[in-house]
């Protein structure tokens, strides 16, 4: 997916492909034509992982991070459970540091 620019599709630059969130909603839709699973890893890889850091990281971070992550050779995750508050995200207790 990488190699196709699905991954980090509707931001600009860091090796991005730069679509409208249309096309990148277009592109979505025909990824899960075939398999859901790969829809469900383009999406978190773009959405949750490479969207806050494209958003709200440093020059430094997106620069280090985003190209890698766009072009698959990364892969990103996420922090969804936690013993307290089971899938619960907005409950959640852990701090980045």
């Amino acid at each position: 997916m990488g190699s196709m620019g699905l991954l980090g599709a509707p931001y600009q630059g860091y090796g991005c492909a730069g679509t409208s969130t249309v096309g990148y909603g277009l592109i979505a839709r025909e990824v899960e034509r075939v398999d859901s699973g790969y829809r469900s890893t383009m999406s978190v890889q773009t959405s949750l992982v490479i969207g806050p850091i494209y958003n709200y990281g440093s020059a430094e971070q997106k620069e280090k991070y985003i190209p890698e992550l766009a072009s698959g050779k990364k892969i990103g995750c996420f922090g969804l459970t936690e013993p307290n508050h089971g899938s619960n995200p907005g409950g959640m207790e852990t701090k980045a540091v």
